[in-house]
């Protein structure tokens, strides 16, 4: 793969909050290659492939306008990003602020073949 450009990681975080808001199918599998690696933390064992990503992000979504997201690049690298958020959650049980860091290993397409997600409640 080309080195990745501030551009593509920017491109691929709207197709991620995208999916975020909506919770549709469509949307999760328009982020992620279909055979692409999600971990919601990185100790977990991955999710792998559409399918499972799918499944798992809907057993998992939160409901749309309950959060609010902001990011910024901390490194590019190849094929690799590293983004910093911050999300904050206004109701239900996840309720409260987290810190984000996010490594996405991004394929030629711009979608992300491997996707890992450091986070930590404030």
């Amino acid at each position: 793969m080309t080195a990745v450009s501030a551009a593509t990681v920017a491109a691929w975080v709207d197709l991620y909050r995208a999916a975020w808001v909506s919770n549709r199918a469509d949307d999760i599998r328009a982020a992620f290659t279909e055979d692409a690696e999600y971990r919601g933390r990185p100790h977990e064992e991955p999710v792998v492939g559409h399918p499972a990503i799918v499944a798992d992000w809907l057993d998992n979504q939160d409901a749309p306008g309950t959060w609010a997201f902001e990011w910024h690049p901390v490194a590019l690298e190849g094929d690799v990003a590293v983004i910093q958020g911050v999300t904050a959650y206004s109701l239900g049980e996840k309720s409260g602020t987290y810190d984000n860091l996010w490594v996405i290993r991004l394929a030629d397409d711009g979608r992300a073949r491997e996707f890992t997600d450091w986070w930590i409640g404030r």
